[in-house]
């Protein structure tokens, strides 16, 4: 807000996981920056629908995500958070949105590309051993990931 009011023309990012919307401080951030009209403040929400209790619409559904977004003023972008063009042309769009915040809702695979992380609530909270990280490279070697 500070960098809106003094015309510094800094932009601001925040990435959000899906599982930490359900907190009710982000809704009222979201509704400060809806107000304020804070066009340089770009939201990521990383929606790979896993948070460290389970299931995020299981544990306490933030669904439709990109709904609530725009019920508190943003302009919504919905893209693939795995696909790199999409990702730098939503960024790309963001600059160009005036009067209000951007959410950009990326869905993603939690562990993408590892068959034993991938989608599985446990790597959440969880560091890989070595044996499980050299396995894990070595897969995603495989793809070209």
């Amino acid at each position: 807000m500070s960098s809106k009011l003094n015309s510094r023309g800094i932009r601001v990012y925040c990435l959000l996981g899906d599982g930490e919307i359900q907190e009710g401080q982000v809704w009222e951030a979201a509704m400060t920056a809806s107000h304020y009209k804070l066009d340089n403040l770009c939201v990521i929400v990383d929606n790979n629908n896993l948070q460290i209790d389970g299931a995020v619409d299981k544990v306490m559904s933030p669904y439709p995500i990109d709904s609530k977004f725009k019920a508190f003023g943003f302009h919504v972008i919905n893209i693939d958070g795995h696909n790199i063009e999409e990702i730098i042309k939503a960024f790309d769009t963001a600059k160009t949105i005036k009067g209000k915040p951007t959410a950009i809702i990326a869905k993603t695979i939690k562990g993408k590309g590892v068959s034993f992380m991938e989608n599985q609530v446990a790597w959440h909270g969880k560091a890989p051993n070595e044996e499980e990280y050299h396995n894990a490279i070595k897969e995603l070697k495989k793809k070209g990931m």
